[in-house]
């Protein structure tokens, strides 16, 4: 995309650095301009760049259809907003210069935003907003899409934040050896068993990779690489809402 957005829409003034503490959980029963939408389709991922617990839906009301991604950046505020203008410029077609919108100034949605209807005749169109770390970034109809952002702003606004992420005081895994695993090179270590069957586990590993066990898919193990030293696997478990409970695992390639 040939427009600057960052330029034009990014953050003027100092940035918040307030994360979200609270473990937000989308449900289109929360909002008054969702509630008829039904989830056709929902999933979770985690994104390496920045990091990131990533959800996505897609809704359906009739003929309409709304796309909607929330990003929780671990990484901070302005990883998040990175993870804005990454979004919306990546867009093969532009929007026209004039019909971009300022949310942030002139709808008072999110901390910085933006929105633009694709053109005149069109119905759909794309808002964007980050409130704390979060990232919200809509496609659909467009005279509704600032309702819906203004509805989940407003929900996101009121929600608890910290000044930083630690490890959870639960336990993900349940390893032996309080943390701390002892591998040779290219070895094979069991992590054990999650503690809960509930949800979604990522793993994020130095110095080697975490595999799911063939025989038993419930289990994973960490495939150690042939460089002798410490590393750290962070275990990322994920329920319905956005935040994840957290585990640092300390391994000894040796």
């Amino acid at each position: 995309m040939a427009l600057n957005l960052r330029e034009r829409f990014g953050r003027k003034g100092p940035a918040s650095q307030l994360l979200l503490a609270d473990d937000f959980q989308f449900s289109t029963a929360a909002y008054p301009s969702l509630r008829e939408f039904q989830v056709a389709h929902d999933d979770v991922g985690v994104l390496e760049t920045p990091l990131a617990i990533d959800r996505r839906y897609f809704l359906t009301h009739g003929s309409d259809s709304l796309q909607l991604e929330l990003a929780l950046c671990l990484a901070g505020v302005a990883a998040a907003v990175d993870l804005l203008f990454e979004r919306a410029s990546a867009f093969q077609r532009e929007p026209a210069e004039d019909a971009i919108v300022d949310l942030a100034t002139a709808n008072s949605i999110g901390e910085v935003g933006l929105a633009w209807p694709w053109g005149k005749g069109e119905r759909n169109g794309v808002a964007g907003f980050v409130r704390h770390n979060v990232l919200v970034f809509l496609q659909g109809r467009y005279e509704t899409l600032l309702e819906h952002g203004k509805a989940l702003d407003a929900a996101l606004a009121r929600a608890a934040t910290t000044k930083e992420y630690s490890d959870s005081s639960v336990v993900l895994l349940a390893i032996s050896g309080e943390g701390a695993l002892t591998v040779t090179p290219g070895g094979r270590v069991d992590l054990g068993l999650p503690t809960s069957s509930d949800a979604r586990h990522f793993f994020l590993a130095t110095g080697g990779s975490v595999n799911r066990d063939a025989n038993e898919p419930i289990r994973y193990y960490y495939r150690a690489g042939l460089e002798k030293g410490t590393y750290v696997i962070t275990a990322l478990r994920v329920g319905a809402g956005l935040l994840p409970a957290r585990q640092t695992i300390r391994v000894t390639i040796s």
